[in-house]
């Protein structure tokens, strides 16, 4: 993923090897957190591929689906909750797993968490130090869903390394060049045209482009007839 360094302490008259020194750390922080995503992507990619037994599979079809998505709030997990409901009710899945990445250390866990068979969470503190989880995620990439889903438009490494583990049968995920390679179906994401009003920029919900890639994934994996 592309970082840019902020344009900080620059053009600062009179203010020397202070300044500089400051300049400079703060190109070795932005270069030290682009090398560790791309020491975890390297290692990841040379993780052994699980033995699974890939075959297409559309949602009229399906009868079990895996959800992966980073946890947020109450308000984000009632909508994946609303979304698991709805792939029960509206397209007759009869088993739907969900596992989310908490970006806090155990002792932080939201209270409206639960762990079940093939459903649960992992946390900041569950890492290990290449950044992909040691524990709490085995039932989950060990269950064969006919199809995954990683529900996340922007790469989240922790649940990548759940991505690349799952045994499931097909893998379905938003394009990224240097993230697709587990992928057996890479649904390209498409922005918001360029021309909305400042204000109509402002006033976004900024999780509706979620919703919006969600959606649309989810009309193309009923409507798909995968032979």
């Amino acid at each position: 993923m592309a970082r840019i360094v902020p344009k900080v302490f620059r053009n600062r008259k009179g203010c020397g090897k202070l300044w500089q020194a400051r300049e400079e750390g703060l190109l070795y922080f932005w270069r030290a957190v682009n090398w560790k995503d791309r020491i975890f992507h390297w290692r990841l990619n040379r993780l052994p591929e699980p033995e699974r037994e890939r075959k297409a599979c559309s949602l009229k079809r399906a009868e079990s689906v895996g959800l992966l998505y980073l946890e947020r709030d109450h308000a984000h997990y009632r909508e994946v909750k609303e979304l698991a409901k709805r792939l029960k009710e509206e397209f007759g899945v009869k088993r739907v797993g969900m596992m989310s990445f908490v970006e806090e250390d155990a002792k932080q866990t939201p209270n409206w968490l639960v762990k079940k068979l093939d459903s649960g969470y992992f946390c900041k503190s569950d890492l290990n130090w290449h950044g992909w989880p040691v524990k709490e995620f085995e039932a989950f990439v060990d269950t064969p869903f006919d199809i995954l889903i990683d529900l996340e438009l922007e790469p989240v490494l922790p649940l990548k390394f759940l991505v690349r583990s799952s045994v499931a049968g097909m893998k379905v995920g938003p394009d990224h060049e240097e993230w697709g390679s587990d992928l057996d179906v890479r649904m390209v994401h498409e922005p918001e045209e360029e021309d909305m009003e400042e204000v109509d920029v402002i006033l976004q919900d900024p999780m509706e482009p979620w919703r919006d890639h969600t959606q649309r994934t989810l009309q193309f994996l009923n409507q798909t007839d995968f032979q």
